[in-house]
């Protein structure tokens, strides 16, 4: 009898964890065969972004058999090639339709002509930078102002465009758009500034003399980071526990694979992909990365259909963390499926009872709707959708979202970037009035930019206070040629927000020499030379090729302005930039960058890209690993404060960064010339208390767990 009495609870058990098991095993293939389903099901009319299958429906149709109706035809179809990555075929169907206009003599209207010499020259760009920069790519190869093995070897590419930037601007001499592919197109071939005639130069691509800072070295071709692909998200973190920070990137096409690499420490990165159980997990123009489940390792949430309008009914993904090295697709057993076009979800706990809420932003247009969703942690593995109740259930094309305190009231408040509308900022009430969130965004002053895309909440001057940072993409290559110039543009230019701490904010972009227009995709930001003050890196461009400006880091001035150290340090990739990442990748003392490279269309590949810090600041740290108890696990929202024995005080946050990318939560916290800290102080938000850590040493690892241990990493 008391045997048989043993023997249930542990049937019961395991027939518990063996039905859990089957359930998230379940939910893994079915999502697998639901992205193959939808790779698909994508509409080549209404889908700008399927270029190989659009092409081939473009060479299909019908049209009108008259002599203007043909050559716009193939125009079109010389641009879907373009962007379909077939350049060659692009140039020759561009050089046909000009063969076919002298032959008939004939006069198309000079807008008709422009039109194609444009598209004719950027091809003949992208060829030269396939034909050199992805097929013989190196550590120098499209990074702004090119050298050395940046060089075009085969220069008849650059040239032809040269050719033609030149009939253009003769036409057309404001056109600071030809301008600036024109420098561009001297610069890859070894003729900047020497030969580009004084007419046209734009004289300021070369790194300034009033800056010393010191070169990065782009090193993901050694180390097994030069993953080729498009548009997508990078999240830098110790997934599997061992201590190093690895890398996982996605890569938005619905065909394409999501990656997994796995930080070897010296041994460079390994793909494990495959043995990670992510085989058949594509698409993801983004991913947000935290712990759902309270388990003390982070998942990750892909997401889909952004940009993708009334095509894009994709589903997100939520990857469970297995702890051992794999991934779980379990988005449809935690009951947080949905088909909705997007690209910006965030996590936080907005309710403070320990566990990860999931904001995310959905595409609306006048058009069509898909309404917002803030999915509330159910603690027990699933969600529910709360964002009618809570009064967040936002419309409009939203590019990007984050949590954030603004008032220091330890319950997380939410801003939300809108393409085309004014941007929100939802304050939370806290428990008085059952987390209900009140729209203050006209009130606090920060709704601009009106066409905006990434943003975040980061303390920039260290005060204490969250403050505000988002970016306009209302901007083009042309815009960029006049900021260089010193010229007045009409581009969109970012905003940074100063939190005044009574509920508002101040625009200090001006002041902060934050007013260029950067048209950014992917951003993030971190603490390049360990001074205590946070630098940013924004990934530019869209989709048009002609969209061609290099990548540009702004270096903070203790926290007053911005330095642009884009051309000193080497990170001037010409290459769209998307998912950035801070993390110490080596090991040494300092943060790296690494960033997904590539654009939209199907053509626009490129290789990824790391940024090792070369060190030599001088300048100490101290790295913080928090573990929430009451707070959840990964302390997401728990504030830091160092306090220097000079009485400064360095603040942090704990967050996973910016947008498109993904930072690791443990903190590495700069603390410039200081040798000895005072106290740190860390406030857990779960349990609304203040932990003060003293006796602490620079330049050391500390794991913290809220309000109970703490232990030196020796």
């Amino acid at each position: 009898m008391i045997n048989n009495l043993k023997f249930i609870p542990i049937i019961t058990i395991l027939f518990t964890w063996y039905g859990c098991e089957s359930t998230e095993l379940k939910s893994h293939r079915k999502m697998i065969q639901i992205l193959s389903e939808k790779s698909g099901t994508v509409n080549p009319e209404i889908n700008l972004y399927a270029n190989k299958k659009r092409l081939a429906w473009l060479q299909n149709q019908i049209f009108e058999e008259h002599i203007s109706a043909t050559l716009q035809h193939q125009s079109v179809i010389a641009n879907e090639m373009l962007n379909a990555g077939y350049t060659q075929q692009s140039i020759d169907q561009y050089n046909d339709v000009l063969h076919t206009i002298d032959s008939l003599n004939i006069a198309p209207p000079e807008s008709f002509m422009t039109a194609i010499k444009d598209l004719l020259a950027i091809t003949h760009f992208r060829h030269g930078e396939e034909t050199n920069c992805l097929d013989g790519h190196n550590a120098e190869s499209c990074i702004m102002p090119i050298r050395g093995t940046g060089i075009h070897r085969k220069k008849s590419s650059a040239e032809n465009a040269i050719n033609i930037y030149h009939s253009l601007l003769a036409n057309n001499p404001n056109d600071y758009v030809y301008r600036w592919l024109l420098n561009l197109s001297y610069m890859v071939k070894g003729d900047y500034p020497d030969r580009v005639p004084d007419r046209w130069l734009i004289p300021q691509l070369t790194p300034s003399d009033s800056i010393i800072f010191p070169e990065f070295k782009e090193i993901a071709k050694s180390v097994g980071l030069d993953h080729v692909s498009l548009a997508g998200g990078s999240i830098a973190d110790d997934f599997d526990g061992d201590g190093l920070v690895d890398i996982m990137v996605s890569s938005w096409g619905m065909d394409n694979q999501l990656h997994y690499f796995k930080n070897m420490g010296i041994h460079g990165f390994e793909d494990r992909t495959q043995s990670a159980n992510l085989h058949g997990i594509t698409g993801g123009l983004n991913m947000v990365h935290g712990d759902y489940n309270n388990d003390g390792w982070a998942d990750v949430f892909v997401l889909r259909g952004g940009w993708f309008r009334e095509d894009g009914d994709q589903p997100n993904s939520l990857l469970k963390n297995n702890g051992d090295g794999t991934f779980t697709d379990v988005t449809l057993s935690a009951k947080i499926y949905s088909e909705h076009p997007t690209q910006t979800a965030s996590w936080g706990d907005f309710n403070n009872d320990g566990w990860l809420d999931l904001f995310i932003g959905n595409e609306s247009t006048n058009d069509f709707k898909h309404i917002s969703e803030l999915y509330q942690n159910n603690q027990d593995g699933t969600f529910t959708d709360v964002a009618w109740s809570l009064g967040v259930n936002v419309t409009g094309f939203v590019k990007a979202v984050v949590w954030g305190d603004i008032n220091n009231d330890s319950f997380l408040d939410l801003y939300i970037s809108r393409l085309g509308k004014p941007n929100l900022l939802f304050q939370n009430s806290g428990p008085v009035n059952n987390y209900h969130f009140k729209d203050i965004s006209k009130k606090a002053g920060v709704t601009e930019p009106i066409n905006s895309f990434p943003t975040w909440f980061w303390d920039f001057n260290n005060d204490g206070w969250e403050d505000i940072w988002v970016s306009g993409y209302d901007n083009s290559s042309g815009h960029v040629a006049m900021d260089y110039l010193g010229l007045k543009h009409e581009g969109e230019s970012p905003r940074l927000y100063q939190n005044n701490k009574d509920g508002t904010f101040t625009d200090v972009t001006l002041i902060a020499n934050m007013d260029h227009p950067l048209l950014t995709m992917g951003s993030n930001f971190g603490d390049l030379n360990n001074d205590g003050f946070l630098d940013f890196y924004a990934g530019t461009g869209d989709p048009d090729f002609r969209s061609i400006q290099p990548n540009r880091m702004f270096l903070n001035n203790k926290g007053k302005s911005f330095d642009d150290v884009t051309f000193h340090g080497r990170f001037g990739h010409l290459q769209k930039g998307h998912g950035v990442s801070f993390a110490d990748f080596d090991q040494d003392g300092d943060l790296d960058v690494h960033t997904v490279m590539g654009g939209a269309y199907e053509g626009s590949v490129y290789q990824n890209v790391l940024f090792q810090n070369p060190g030599g600041w001088n300048n100490n740290w101290v790295g913080l690993s928090l573990k929430g108890m009451q707070t959840n696990k990964l302390a997401l929202g728990a504030r830091i404060e160092v306090v220097l024995e000079t009485g400064t005080s360095i603040y942090r946050t704990i967050s996973s960064g910016g947008s498109f990318g993904g930072n690791p939560f443990d903190q590495m916290i700069g603390i410039g010339k200081a040798n000895k800290i005072k106290t740190i102080h860390i406030f857990w938000p779960g349990s609304r208390t203040t932990q003060t850590l003293s006796e602490i040493d620079p330049n050391v690892w500390y794991h913290v767990t809220e309000n109970e241990s703490i232990q030196k990493n020796e």
